[in-house]
């Protein structure tokens, strides 16, 4: 394989001319220096963000840049910058989230050694918007070695049982080897609107692919002050509403289990048996969601 293989960064962004400016000299300061930079705007109302976005381009020529002439919301912006990438690997790149210089070069090295390898990974710290630490969140380390598996069924079944707040949904910003979010035709998951798409994504590629993960915290995640506590409600476990929006959460948490239970179904280790077993070691926790969501 190519020792020196072009890797795509995609980075959709709304209308945050300030951290996206961070973001965006973050990526280009990457020291794998081989990187496609695709940036979506989509359809942002502040002028800055277009003209941040083509000074950027004048300036670093492997950026290509696109502005949605209107709103395609966030899951098919993140579909788009997808669509439009030709790196053999590829990461999507939140626009008020930073990264360490050697983010790109140290996770992708493995994946050029193991050709199974499908998604590689870090440990982040989460930080306010004026890069202070925020303390809610420790170490997602030992989280996500419970991904760590060879059998792409225990691969599935760690992920669908660990619960949203301990953070799988992040592993969306790994770095993929681009044919795995090819195989798992994820764009579908995008369009589809449902609940959890990130971790549905995640789910699917890890159901064919391995995952690898390095120690060092190599990235930061930015978050709103007013966002730093998260309640059961926003982790998804929670209703909060009226009893038609209660319902409504129901069925899009019921879509959630189900789409899980597909993607065990199609995963290429697995049988009717790991299947069902699958099920019934999910059937507590459809339970326990569903009852909290009519409560």
């Amino acid at each position: 394989m190519d020792q020196h293989p072009l890797v795509t960064v995609g980075m959709p962004t709304y209308n945050r001319p300030a951290s996206l400016q961070r973001s965006l000299d973050s990526i280009r300061a990457q020291t794998y220096r081989h990187l496609e930079i695709i940036v979506s705007d989509n359809a942002s109302p502040d002028p800055r963000v277009g003209q941040l976005i083509s000074t950027a381009y004048s300036e670093d020529q492997r950026i290509r840049h696109f502005c949605q002439q209107s709103n395609i919301g966030p899951a098919g912006n993140f579909a788009f910058v997808l669509s439009q990438a030709r790196g053999a690997f590829f990461m999507w790149a939140a626009d008020d989230d930073e990264w360490h210089p050697t983010f790109v070069e140290k996770l992708l090295e493995p994946l050029l050694s193991h050709s199974k390898c499908g998604l590689y990974f870090c440990d982040f710290d989460v930080r306010y918007p004026d890069g202070s630490l925020c303390r809610d969140y420790g170490s997602f380390y030992h989280a996500y070695r419970e991904f760590l598996h060879d059998d792409g069924i225990k691969r599935v079944t760690h992920y669908a049982l660990q619960q949203p707040e301990r953070g799988k949904a992040n592993l969306i910003y790994g770095l993929f080897r681009r044919e795995a979010l090819i195989d798992a035709s994820v764009i579908k998951y995008f369009h589809s609107k449902a609940w959890g798409v990130d971790m549905l994504v995640v789910c699917d590629v890890l159901s064919r692919w391995s995952f690898s993960l390095v120690a060092e915290k190599l990235y930061s995640v930015g978050i709103q002050p007013q966002a730093a506590a998260l309640s059961a409600y926003e982790a998804g476990t929670l209703p909060q509403g009226s009893k038609s929006q209660r319902w409504q959460l129901m069925a899009s948490h019921l879509n959630y289990f189900l789409t899980y239970l597909r993607i065990m179904d199609k995963a290429p280790d697995s049988n009717s048996l790991s299947t069902v077993l699958f099920f019934f070691r999910l059937l507590p926790l459809i339970i326990r969601w569903l009852r909290l969501d009519l409560a």
